[in-house]
């Protein structure tokens, strides 16, 4: 029968998901991962496909690529029954590993992106043309980000990761004295729990960068990222995360006391998803609150940010995801004093910002993405409200 129905609906993955379960029931586990991975190539974050190509895996003795698998469902599954069935899976292929004397290898990854888009206001010029001798430019973007990991520890519950981080942000005409660069390293922890029946994530990261405007060093951050995930509701996941960084951006200005950016910004927020029954469609919305207590009074900030968006297939366009996305970032800076005539107010502001992608996934590690994004930011005071467009395309790529 469901070979009959291939023949009518060759790329159907339900009925692809039955014939590689047949496949791998009849020992033929090396010709159920072939097509797990036809399935994958059109859908590559669908969760049950993923779960069965590591069991196929498994049974074939290629532990390594299984172990791979169910961690990708254990980190990205949004169901709680596919979470449970993956880390069950891993610690029976763990313990089979034991008995068989081989061991999960530790391999290295690289994850990154590269992009173009076009920029109305690299200079974050303000609205008013009055306030700045400079005029308005307008360009061209060339971002690089790239991620290269190790997993020194990777365990069925706990992972422990090093990671190189790098980001280029490059504008061509008039905008390259802002021309961005930034290095660093990051240490990541995750742990598995249950508190009862329900499992907890838990995240501690540590990053520290160093950031340049064009050669010259423009700030040293030391950053902590503590995260907790987990599933109250059915098809719903939740995040709370605080958040914790120094800065030290090189020269203080001319009144140290109350120009200094330098100091400490902290972050406490929640993020909760709402999920569609097959998982590839959800809808969020983030909440934080924000301090910033720095050497110089005028960078004393009290603020909130609250994002919501959504994320779903095109049905129409096969492989193809649609996200979109708006946020308010609200601040008041309760100690701003200008050392200029041209602001005599207390300086508050408010961001607006929209954003919508279109991501194409070619293979499951490699997509094309065409994006648009729009910053809108008021104040008290014209100096430091701005408007900028930008569009473009990336392409997203691991190893």
């Amino acid at each position: 029968m469901v070979a009959e129905l291939l023949k009518k609906h060759p790329n159907d993955p339900l009925l692809l998901r039955y014939k590689g379960l047949t496949l791998d029931k009849l020992s033929r586990h090396k010709e159920a991962v072939v097509v797990y991975k036809q399935i994958l190539a059109q859908h590559p974050q669908q969760v049950p496909t993923h779960l069965f190509l590591g069991l196929a895996y498994a049974r074939a003795g290629l532990y390594a690529d299984a172990e791979h698998e169910l961690l990708w469902v254990m980190e990205q599954s949004e169901s709680e029954e596919y979470r449970h069935w993956a880390q069950a899976q891993r610690t029976h292929l763990q313990e089979l590993e034991k008995k068989t004397g081989h061991e999960v290898k530790k391999k290295p990854y690289l994850a990154g992106k590269v992009g173009i888009s076009y920029d109305s206001n690299p200079l974050f010029l303000p609205k008013d043309k009055r306030l700045s001798s400079r005029s308005r430019k307008d360009g061209i973007d060339y971002s690089a980000d790239l991620t290269i990991g190790y997993p020194l520890v990777l365990q069925h519950d706990a992972r422990l990761d090093v990671l190189y981080l790098g980001e280029t942000l490059l504008h061509d005409r008039g905008a390259r004295q802002v021309d961005f660069t930034s290095q660093g390293v990051a240490v990541d922890a995750k742990q598995r729990h249950f508190l009862g029946p329900r499992p907890w994530l838990f995240g501690e990261r540590y990053d520290f960068r160093t950031e340049f405007l064009r050669s010259d060093l423009f700030a040293v951050i030391h950053r902590i990222l503590l995260s907790l995930d987990t599933s109250f509701w059915h098809r719903t996941r939740t995040q709370f995360y605080t958040r914790a960084s120094y800065s030290n951006y090189g020269p203080d200005g001319s009144n140290p006391p109350r120009t200094s950016r330098d100091g400490f910004r902290e972050g406490l927020g929640i993020v909760q998803y709402f999920y569609a029954h097959n998982f590839r469609r959800y809808f969020f919305v983030k909440e934080e609150v924000s301090f910033a207590q720095t050497r110089g009074k005028n960078f004393d900030r009290s603020g909130s940010l609250t994002y919501f968006g959504i994320h779903t297939p095109v049905d129409f366009l096969k492989k193809t995801d649609l996200d979109l996305a708006t946020g308010l970032d609200y601040g008041t800076y309760p100690q701003f004093s200008s050392l200029s005539a041209l602001d005599t107010n207390e300086r508050r502001d408010l961001r607006v910002d929209v954003y919508a992608a279109l991501t194409h996934h070619w293979k499951p590690n490699l997509a094309t993405r065409v994006f648009y994004r729009f910053i809108d930011s008021f104040d008290g005071n014209d100096l430091f409200s701005y408007k900028r467009h930008l569009a473009g395309a990336e392409v997203i790529f691991s190893l």
